[in-house]
């Protein structure tokens, strides 16, 4: 990840898919140089925009409708035409979240980074809520290594000042 512009696709290692319009528009408004389009696989209905943010290459993909779905379909589509992609981030506006603890709110442009994923529906809904059928780290799997690593750091004090810093 030099920062130069990538020759090809296979150039790209980090992709930002967006559920919603905002998102999209909030997280292409951070690129600090936007690249012409490069192009894709044959049967990929995705909707992408490249550019780069600081020295990192980034591949923009935008869902065409919320959901499982067609989030799955936009990531094995994107893996297609984008193969050497290392790091994928799925934004969010944390609707759902506005207060995650009593004395700490969510507000617009804070940046929150989940250590794992929940499939919000696997389970079964109970008048008194609902029961996930299993641990979801469990029937999502684990990130690798070197992202468990990163998010592990961010844990940190000084880490989470620097990464404040420059947001």
């Amino acid at each position: 990840m030099s920062g130069k512009r990538p020759e090809s696709r296979s150039d790209f290692e980090i992709a930002i898919v967006c559920a919603l319009p905002v998102e999209f528009d909030a997280v292409e408004a951070s690129l600090d140089e936007h690249y012409g389009p490069y192009g894709k696989q044959r049967g990929d209905l995705n909707f992408y925009r490249t550019g780069r943010i600081d020295k990192y290459n980034i591949v923009l993909a935008h869902l065409p409708e919320m959901g499982k779905r067609s989030a799955a379909s936009v990531a094995s589509s994107l893996l297609v035409s984008f193969p050497r992609i290392d790091l994928k981030i799925l934004t969010g506006i944390c609707g759902g979240v506005p207060f995650p603890s009593a004395d700490t709110e969510i507000i617009l442009g804070d940046a929150i980074i989940s250590s794992k994923v929940a499939d919000y529906d696997f389970g079964k809904l109970y008048p008194d809520g609902f029961q996930q059928r299993h641990d979801f780290t469990d029937t999502l799997g684990r990130a690798d290594r070197d992202i468990r690593s990163l998010l592990s750091a961010l844990k940190t004090r000084r880490l989470q000042e620097q990464f404040q810093e420059n947001i």
